[in-house]
């Protein structure tokens, strides 16, 4: 991806992060979520309660907050995503600029391009678990706040 975007992006991550409440970070720990990909049935059977539960407290957001996020696959499954603890992070709903919406709509774009044979399924797997905002700013541009 452009060095500079990426950076760009880097750059408005870190600076809104700092104003961030502890669980709204707008990208998910790498350490805590790493993607999945789904390798059979087993890895597409829903995601469960307990699962949500134990995602929750692995980042240490109390499960009475629940109502203020999406329970969001960082591999969508759209795209191939495991229905599994390591693919899921809790995506803050009042986050801004880059949020569940941004996210579907970059699921929305990748889809069509590998569609066109843009690009295949392996890159946009890639791209949105690297860093789903530097991506979204690669195909999109800078989403300014309001």
């Amino acid at each position: 991806m452009n060095i500079r975007l990426t950076l760009a992006a880097f750059l408005i991550v870190l600076s809104l992060a700092g104003s961030a409440r502890a669980g709204e970070e707008l990208l998910p720990n790498r350490k805590l979520t790493p993607g999945k990909v789904a390798r059979g049935d087993k890895d597409r059977a829903g995601v469960t309660e307990e699962m949500e539960r134990r995602m929750f407290s692995r980042y240490h957001i109390p499960w009475r907050r629940r109502s203020e996020f999406k329970v969001d696959h960082l591999i969508p499954t759209e795209l191939g995503g495991a229905d599994v603890v390591e693919n899921l992070w809790p995506q803050s709903l009042s986050a801004r600029p880059y949020n569940v919406e941004r996210k579907e709509l970059l699921t929305r774009h990748l889809l069509a391009r590998i569609a066109a044979g843009k690009m295949t399924l392996a890159q946009a797997q890639k791209e949105i678990s690297e860093d789903w905002i530097a991506c979204f700013v690669e195909y999109f541009g800078i989403v300014y706040l309001r």
